[in-house]
């Protein structure tokens, strides 16, 4: 992976594709980040389960042709109709049973900077596949759902005071060139209840909010991060962090949201935050872009 962890250079994307109809939406979306990221080149990538492959060798295809043509050609016939982007493209056919260690070979052979997939919800799809790709791979992940918009405008970052979730500002700092752009960092925090019948509870509550006010100012300058950068906390009560982090995604309509791979228990490489964790597995309608 390049060092630098921008994304207003001139960047390599891989871009997997399925053959469902989650296919033309990547493409699309693709075509747009063409448009407003440097896009020198692209991978569109696509992986046969050798398990399959064998049965219909076995029982379906005639002899002057193999699945590999049956996919290259289907492949390129999307691509061909969703396609727009001007950046140049290579098509990777592959058979092997698991999908994921040949896109984490494929991403160090080709040096890629951004690896896209799908985020499947009314479609077929578990988010099993990128839990597994953020925990291998050193490469940014972005996921793309079903009704993702074609802007990169409003960014919400989740941020926990740690070094690594100050690398996502980075990312979003250099994601788009729009003068107008918004980043939000969102912290969600929790007062136990069970403190309330001791202690003034307003009073606790004012304390808590000048305290995480005084100390994304420190945080700030420590990472120098923009003074444009909004600064949004909430206590999350009975909900879950994940929970507080998408609705005020969908509330603040925000075009994508940025986190760090790992949080602040950063324990090892082999392990991925929590929080992005469950992010990974849940449906929205903006993106989810995993920075490492």
């Amino acid at each position: 992976m390049t060092k630098n962890k921008s994304l207003d250079n001139e960047l390599t994307l891989m871009v997997a594709l399925d053959l469902t109809r989650m296919d033309p939406i990547l493409l699309q979306y693709v075509s747009y980040l063409c448009d407003v990221w440097k896009v020198k080149h692209l991978y569109f990538t696509h992986n046969i389960k050798q398990s399959k492959l064998y049965n219909l060798y076995e029982d379906f295809l005639k002899d002057d042709i193999t699945i590999e043509d049956i996919v290259e050609r289907e492949l390129e016939r999307s691509i061909k109709e969703n396609y727009s982007g001007k950046a140049s493209h290579t098509v990777l056919i592959t058979s092997d049973n698991y999908t994921e260690s040949i896109l984490v070979d494929l991403a160090k052979e080709y040096n890629v900077d951004v690896v896209v997939m799908g985020k499947k919800d009314e479609l077929q799809g578990t988010g099993a596949l990128p839990q597994k790709l953020v925990r291998m791979m050193k490469r940014h992940l972005l996921l793309v759902p079903e009704d993702a918009r074609h802007s990169l405008r409003k960014m919400l970052v989740p941020v926990d005071f740690s070094s690594n979730s100050a690398k996502a500002f980075t990312v979003a700092n250099s994601i788009s060139s729009d003068d107008n752009k918004e980043i939000e960092a969102l912290h969600v925090y929790n007062i136990p209840s069970f403190y309330f019948p001791y202690i003034d509870t307003q009073k606790a509550k004012d304390k808590t909010k000048a305290h995480l006010h005084a100390r994304f100012d420190q945080y700030r300058k420590k990472h120098r991060l923009s003074a444009d950068i909004k600064f949004l906390h909430i206590d999350r009560e009975e909900n879950s962090v994940v929970d507080i982090i998408e609705r005020e995604a969908e509330k603040g309509e925000f075009d994508i949201i940025l986190m760090s791979a790992r949080g602040g228990n950063n324990i090892t490489s082999l392990f991925i935050g929590s929080i992005t964790n469950d992010l990974l597995l849940r449906n929205r309608t903006m993106p989810l872009l995993v920075v490492k």
